[in-house]
């Protein structure tokens, strides 16, 4: 029994230590999660203009590149980490949103439909036209 309780106290530690690390991750998910949603009422609201679908997740993929590109200069200064997590969850939930946005249009394609012939022909099973002939006798 001892070495249950060491086990689950030790597992505890090994939480609440990387409670920090699972808020970004949530922060990541939250985000994700938003920019896939504004997709989706984005392609609702605009269905006849199909490429304004990708729009919300190319801004947010642009705004994680501009953030990357701030702070590249100073890469593995301190003071620098914050903008850093802005830029991978910037470019991580645009990339996530457009391919979204690329699985709805592929879900919600538009079926084109066929049209029919108004004037009656006489086809075999092959689709090729034959002429009538009147028999005589």
């Amino acid at each position: 029994m001892d070495k249950v309780t060491t086990l689950i106290n030790t597992f505890k530690r090994v939480i609440l230590e990387l409670a920090e690390y699972f808020d970004n991750a949530s922060l990541m998910v939250g985000v994700t999660a938003g920019v896939m949603a504004l997709t989706l009422v984005t392609f609702f609201l605009f269905k006849k203009i199909r490429v304004l679908k990708y729009l919300p997740g190319f801004v947010v993929l642009l705004i994680g590149l501009y953030n990357l590109n701030s702070v590249l200069d100073v890469l593995t200064a301190e003071s620098s980490l914050p903008v850093l997590l802005l830029a991978v969850i910037g470019v991580v939930a645009g990339l996530v949103g457009m391919l979204f946005a690329l699985v709805i249009g592929i879900i919600a394609k538009p079926v084109k439909k066929r049209r029919r012939s108004t004037s009656i022909t006489n086809s075999n099973t092959n689709g090729e036209q034959r002429e009538t002939t009147s028999v005589q006798k």
